[in-house]
């Protein structure tokens, strides 16, 4: 599992000295692509952020009018992060949308106005080779969309957190993780390596 959520890691970007941010890949849930979501974000195999009540569907419905039939669609995606729900509708019937992240919303109606939102949650999470295993703060960055071709989707983007100067081997470390995966798991062969020696 270790494996396969650090794959989700893209890169690292150093921001500022000492804050660094993780860019996340295929980390969503939508309408019409499915529930993606994994709360491992920095591939230690433990949870970094809470995910709850995430569900997604799409409500088709067909009417007629004498011969003529058409077709009304909705799509839903929605998430509690860390007790912050995000939530993103559609119904192509008005073209009207709803995201909503948080007490923040933004809506679409016949294509006027913006369905998307971008904001970001606080988080804290414990790994062992970020600052040393203490405990971290930072933000994950989120996206909520409702406008095409996305439809329902509720995207996470990075986090982002401080990193502590005094925790030995950060460097190199940051080096590997910018990487990518292959980074992440040939910095964990190199740390078992030198706790076995």
């Amino acid at each position: 599992m270790a494996g396969a959520s650090a794959a989700t890691a893209a890169g690292v970007t150093a921001s500022q000295a000492g804050t660094i941010t993780v860019n996340l890949l295929n980390n969503y849930i939508s309408a019409t692509g499915g529930n993606h979501l994994n709360a491992d974000l920095t591939g230690d195999g433990q949870p970094d952020v809470m995910i709850t009540n995430a569900a997604y569907r799409v409500v088709y419905r067909l009417t007629s009018s004498g011969v003529i039939f058409t077709s009304f669609n909705q799509y839903f995606a929605t998430v509690d992060i860390n007790e912050i729900r995000a939530r993103a509708f559609f119904s192509n019937d008005y073209n009207y949308g709803i995201a909503r992240l948080g007490s923040r919303h933004g809506t679409i109606y016949h294509s006027v106005g913006s369905a998307s939102l971008t904001g970001s949650i606080p988080i804290s999470f414990s790994d062992l080779h970020i600052n040393g295993g203490a405990l971290t703060k930072g933000f994950l960055e989120v996206t909520v969309s409702t406008p095409l071709p996305n439809l329902a989707k509720i995207q996470l983007n990075s986090f982002t957190y401080n990193a502590r100067e005094n925790v030995s081997d950060q460097g190199s470390s940051l080096a590997l993780l910018a990487m990518g995966a292959g980074g992440v798991l040939a910095l964990r062969r190199r740390r078992t390596a030198q706790r076995r020696s």
